[in-house]
C-alpha cells in the first residue's frame, strides 16, 4: 500500500524542536528511516492553489485553479472554486482509470466529490458541513458518521478563547484519525490519502506562542497554552501510528505538507493604498435602504409572499462574495486587488467598465510593482512586499487569462516576525495595521517525508509540490503521463519512469451546485480565513 498523510501548513521549523524533545515519536522514527527534506510550494503558497497542484502536477496556468476565488477576466463578479473548477485531471483519477483502488479522506479542494472507479472519497476543506453529501460513494456518509458521530470538516476560530479553540481542534484532530483508520480497513486500497488541516488553522493562531521574538508573545499564555498545543500534534502523531500499524511493514509512507509556516505581526492593505494611489476609486458608501424598507422585509407576510413569487425571490438573495467592489466607481479606477488573489488592471475592452487603455497596461503593472516594492511600513520601516509577479512570469498555460495580471507576495520570512505581513483582500481605514489574531502565515517551504521499503534513510533536495503527482503515478508503478510538468523524486533510487501520453483527459464540469445556505457557511469560512 501507498499511505499519503498531508499535514497541511507543517514546516520542519515548528516540528524539529518537539521531534528531538522526543515528543512526537511517530514522526521522528519515521524521519530517522526515511528520506526528508524541504517541499516548495506554490506561488501564491496558499491551499487552494497549493493541493490541486500536489493533485495535478501541473501549474496553475494548467489546472485553473489560482486561489479559493476566481474572477473572470470579462466580469467583475465572484465565484468560489471547488473541484468542479480543475481543468486536468487529479492522480488519484488517473490511477483509478489503470484499475487502483484509491482511497481519498479530507483532501482540499475535493467538494462537490466526483466519483471514480473503484475508489472513495470523503470530501475536504470547503465543505459546508457533515450534513451535505460529501462522500462518494453517496452512501459512505451514513456508514463513516455511524462508524465516527464526532467527525466534523472544520472547527472555526470563532469568538472563544484560544484554549477553547486548540482543545475543540485536537478533539477534531482525533476524530479525523478515526475517521481516516475506519475508511482504511474498508478495503484494500493501493493508495490512501488523508490530509490533516488542523495544522494550518492551529498555526495561524498560535505562531506567537512558539515565538518569544513575536510582538505578541506572553511568557505567561505561552506556559499556558504549550501543553494544550503540544497535545493537538500529539494527536496527529497517535493518528499517523495506527495509520502505519494498519497500513503494514510494507508499505511505503509519503507525509508531505502544500506550504510552511511563518510568524507574522503587520497586515498591509493593498486595496488602501491603491486607493491612495488614485488608482482605484470608491462611490460614496451605498446607499443606505430606508428604515421602511427594512421593516418591511421584515413583515412575515411579505417573507411568505416573497417565497411563492419567482420574480421576487432574488429579492432575498445575500449579496455577493467581497461586496464592497460592488461600490467601486469602476469609471475612475485603473486597478484593485480582487479576492481573486492579485492586483486585476481594469483594461479597456477586457473588462466590462474597463478605462485603462490595453497600451498602456504594461506600462501602468512596471510602475505599481516598482512602487509596491518601495512601500514601507510607517511603524516597523520594513518593506511589506517582497515580491510582485506578472502572471506569465509565474504560469502557462490555456487558463493564465483568468490569473491576476499581478501577483503580490508579502514578507513571509524575515527574521523579525515584526516585519512580516499579511494581505487582506479588503478594505480598512489603513493601509497597514497589525494582523490582529493571526500570528502565523504560510510560508514557500513545506515539508517531505518518504519511508518504506528501497528509500535509504537522508535528504532530499530541490522537491516541488508540483513533483508529487507524477512520483506518486512512479510509486503506484504507473505511467507518468507526459503532460505533468512534475518531475519524479529519486525516492527509491534513480529508476527511470515509464513516459505516457494516454488518458489524460479534462474531468467533466460538475458546476457549483451549492443550496444558498451552504455558500454562505463556505463565504463565512473563507472570510474567517482571511480570503474574502
Amino acid at each position: 500500500m501507498l499511505l499519503i498523510i498531508g499535514l497541511d501548513g507543517a514546516d520542519w521549523r515548528i516540528l524539529d524542536p518537539w521531534l528531538q524533545a522526543g515528543a512526537l515519536p511517530t514522526l521522528a522514527a519515521l524521519k530517522a528511516r526515511g528520506r526528508w527534506g524541504g517541499l516548495a510550494s506554490t506561488m501564491r503558497p496558499e491551499s487552494s492553489i497549493a493541493w490541486t497542484t500536489f493533485a495535478t502536477g501541473v501549474n496553475a496556468g494548467r489546472h485553473g485553479v489560482f486561489g479559493f476565488v476566481a474572477q473572470r477576466p470579462d466580469s467583475y463578479q465572484l465565484s468560489i472554486n471547488t473541484a468542479a473548477s480543475i481543468r486536468t485531471p487529479s492522480f488519484w483519477q488517473l490511477a483509478a482509470r489503470a484499475g487502483k483502488r484509491i482511497a481519498l479522506l479530507n483532501v482540499p479542494m475535493t467538494y462537490p466529490p466526483r466519483a471514480f472507479a473503484n475508489g472513495a472519497v470523503v470530501a475536504g476543506m470547503l465543505t459546508p458541513d457533515v450534513r451535505n453529501a460529501f462522500t462518494q460513494p453517496p452512501e459512505l456518509r451514513e456508514r463513516l458518521l455511524a462508524a465516527v458521530p464526532d467527525y466534523v470538516i472544520n472547527v472555526e476560530r470563532g469568538g472563544g478563547s484560544l484554549q477553547d479553540f486548540i482543545r475543540a481542534t485536537t478533539r477534531a484532530i482525533r476524530a479525523r484519525g478515526r475517521a481516516a483508520l475506519w475508511l482504511m480497513q474498508q478495503d484494500a486500497w493501493d493508495a490512501f490519502v488523508a490530509v490533516f488541516t488542523a495544522t494550518d488553522r492551529l498555526q495561524h493562531y498560535t505562531l506567537h506562542l512558539l515565538r518569544p521574538d513575536h510582538p505578541r508573545h506572553h511568557p505567561a499564555e505561552a506556559r499556558r497554552l504549550l501543553p494544550d498545543l503540544l497535545a493537538a500534534y500529539q494527536a496527529i502523531d497517535e493518528a499517523i501510528a495506527r495509520l502505519l500499524d494498519a497500513a503494514g511493514e510494507d508499505a511505503t509512507t509519503v507525509i508531505l505538507s502544500d506550504h510552511g509556516f511563518s510568524p507574522v505581526a503587520r497586515a498591509f492593505y493593498p486595496n488602501v493604498w491603491l486607493q491612495q494611489q488614485g488608482l482605484l476609486t470608491m462611490r460614496a458608501a451605498g446607499a443606505a435602504r430606508p428604515s421602511l424598507w427594512r421593516r418591511l422585509r421584515r413583515h412575515a407576510g411579505l417573507r411568505r409572499l416573497k417565497q411563492r413569487l419567482p420574480l421576487l425571490r432574488d429579492v432575498r438573495r445575500r449579496p455577493p462574495p467581497a461586496a464592497w467592489m460592488q461600490h467601486i466607481d469602476w469609471a475612475r479606477t485603473r486597478a484593485v486587488y480582487s479576492p481573486a488573489s492579485g492586483i486585476r488592471l481594469n483594461i479597456r475592452g477586457r473588462e466590462p467598465q474597463g478605462v485603462l487603455p490595453p497600451n498602456d497596461a504594461d506600462a501602468l503593472a512596471d510602475e505599481i510593482a516598482d512602487s509596491l516594492l518601495a512601500v514601507t511600513d510607517p511603524v516597523t520601516g520594513a518593506h511589506p512586499i517582497a515580491a510582485v509577479f506578472r502572471r506569465e512570469a509565474l504560469y502557462s498555460g490555456p487558463w493564465l487569462e483568468i490569473a491576476p495580471d499581478l501577483i503580490i507576495d508579502p514578507q513571509r520570512s524575515s527574521p523579525d516576525p515584526g516585519h512580516n505581513n499579511i494581505i487582506p483582500r479588503v478594505l480598512a481605514p489603513a493601509a497597514f495595521a497589525d494582523s490582529g489574531d493571526k500570528s502565523g502565515n504560510h510560508a514557500h517551504t513545506g515539508i517531505l517525508l518518504a519511508a518504506g521499503p528501497g528509500i535509504p534513510a537522508g535528504t532530499i533536495a530541490d522537491a516541488h509540490l508540483m513533483d508529487m503527482a507524477p512520483t506518486i503515478m512512479h510509486l503506484l508503478d504507473l505511467p507518468v503521463p507526459a503532460q505533468m510538468e512534475g518531475r519524479v523524486l529519486p525516492l527509491a533510487g534513480a529508476s527511470r519512469p515509464r513516459i505516457s501520453g494516454d488518458g489524460w483527459s479534462a474531468p467533466e464540469d460538475m458546476g457549483q451546485d451549492f443550496a444558498e445556505e451552504d455558500r454562505r457557511i463556505i463565504e463565512e469560512r473563507l472570510r474567517s480565513l482571511g480570503y474574502l
